[in-house]
């Protein structure tokens, strides 16, 4: 655990831990399954951890219930996390159903009552560790991410960076407003807005875009919505992501960057999409703390993305070796820069220890 006297950043989320039942494009029903926006974020950051120091910067909560699986306690743990395991035996755990259908659709209801995750829980962590979170990811409605970031002006905690992932229901032109005034707010943070490619087509009311000339169209209209600090990273599932970055001070313009998914050269490797948007978005969160590059943050993003969709639930992690399905963070770096020479990026070797240098 991180001493007082420690200055390194933390990330957290208010994302929750699910367990979830899946019902897969065969109609296999799967029960059991560890799920939940914030757990798939916060394995997203784990997998590209290169050291079990920069896994333990991940701070989150893990509500549990009567009903909680010793096995998947057991398995979190092994992640090297800074999870903390909330009990709470008068209740369930939160639980979700999961259905998919043509095209990978997700149809998602909660089986139970959910306990939500406020920026005060957080002080559970220890309010000299909420003072040094740097970057925080919010699954939530607009109304939702205006009241948390009140809360955290309460707490103190002021992080350099806001991801946020909208509750994909409310990403509609009924919603715009809320959104879009959040995303116009000019203040000491930078808001990294990341619907996937449907909701961000069906926020603005328009049809869910398909190919790379679509999806940027669709970025394009996010230019005038953003304020000049603020970055949209779409979610493009097999297309992988799209950036539209921060007005350039000296040209007042904003670049445009995609970058491929981390099977999308073989997508016959995705057994499951359950998790992989929140997943890249961990990911991201680490890469982005790491180096403050959006090339960077999205590569992190895909290959934790890439690697949560090869199975049904979580990967399988070796702690000895930091290997996840079999591959270090490194070989999954090889692969992907290997893919993608645009980049431009350092090294594997190199970007591995970029991403260590802010926790040492």
């Amino acid at each position: 655990m991180m001493t007082a006297g420690n200055n390194k950043p933390l990330i957290t989320t208010n994302g929750m831990f699910i367990i979830d039942e899946i019902i897969d494009r065969k109609g296999n029903i799967h029960q059991n399954v560890a799920g939940g926006g914030g757990m798939f974020a916060m394995l997203g950051g784990c997998i590209v951890s290169p050291s079990r120091q920069v896994a333990g910067s991940l701070r989150w909560i893990v509500d549990c219930g009567y009903d909680f699986p010793a096995k998947l306690k057991e398995r979190i743990e092994s992640w090297q996390s800074g999870a903390l395991f909330r009990e709470d035996f008068t209740r369930e755990t939160t639980r979700g159903w999961n259905g998919y259908g043509d095209g990978d659709l997700r149809q998602f209801r909660y089986l139970n009552e959910k306990k939500a995750i406020t920026a005060a829980d957080w002080e559970e962590f220890g309010m000299d560790n909420v003072s040094k979170i740097e970057c925080v990811h919010f699954i939530c409605s607009g109304e939702r991410c205006s009241s948390l970031i009140e809360e955290m002006k309460d707490l103190n905690c002021r992080p350099k960076v806001i991801v946020w992932e909208p509750v994909p229901d409310l990403c509609d032109k009924t919603h715009f407003a809320e959104i879009s005034g959040i995303l116009a707010l000019q203040d000491d943070y930078t808001v990294i807005f990341s619907p996937n490619a449907e909701e961000g087509a069906r926020l603005l009311g328009d049809k869910e875009p398909l190919t790379v000339e679509e999806i940027t169209q669709c970025i394009w209209k996010f230019d005038d919505i953003l304020s000049d600090r603020h970055v949209c990273v779409l979610r493009c599932g097999k297309l992988g992501s799209m950036t539209l970055t921060s007005r350039n001070s000296a040209t007042g313009k904003r670049t445009l960057k995609r970058f491929p998914a981390y099977h999308e050269d073989d997508v016959s490797k995705v057994v499951d999409p359950t998790g992989g948007g929140n997943a890249f978005l961990g990911g991201f969160c680490v890469g982005y703390t790491a180096t403050a590059s959006l090339d960077v943050a999205n590569t992190c993003g895909n290959i934790a993305a890439g690697c949560v969709i090869e199975q049904m639930g979580v990967p399988e992690f070796n702690p000895a070796t930091r290997e996840w399905n079999g591959l270090t963070l490194k070989q999954r770096l090889d692969r992907y820069l290997e893919r993608s020479p645009s980049l431009a990026l350092h090294k594997s070797d190199q970007l591995c220890r970029l991403l260590s240098n802010r926790w040492e």
